[in-house]
């Protein structure tokens, strides 16, 4: 890796991580936190409807894509 590289590798890693934390050094929580998302529908691939209150409780993983 040349020096420049490794300099703005560096630089970008700072500054990413200074943008984790609040002036006081405390972590930024969302307000959304431990907050139900809302319900909502969305058409699945096979055409079906699915909607999130249909998996309450169960850990959800929602992925979202295009093709284009």
């Amino acid at each position: 890796m040349t020096d420049r590289a490794l300099f703005v590798s560096t630089i970008s890693c700072v500054f990413f991580l200074a943008g984790c934390a609040d002036a006081a050094g405390r972590r930024l929580v969302s307000p959304l936190k431990h907050k139900a998302a809302p319900d909502f529908e969305l058409t699945a691939l096979d055409g079906g409807k699915v909607r999130l209150s249909d998996h309450r409780g169960k850990p959800i993983v929602l992925a979202f894509f295009a093709f284009g």
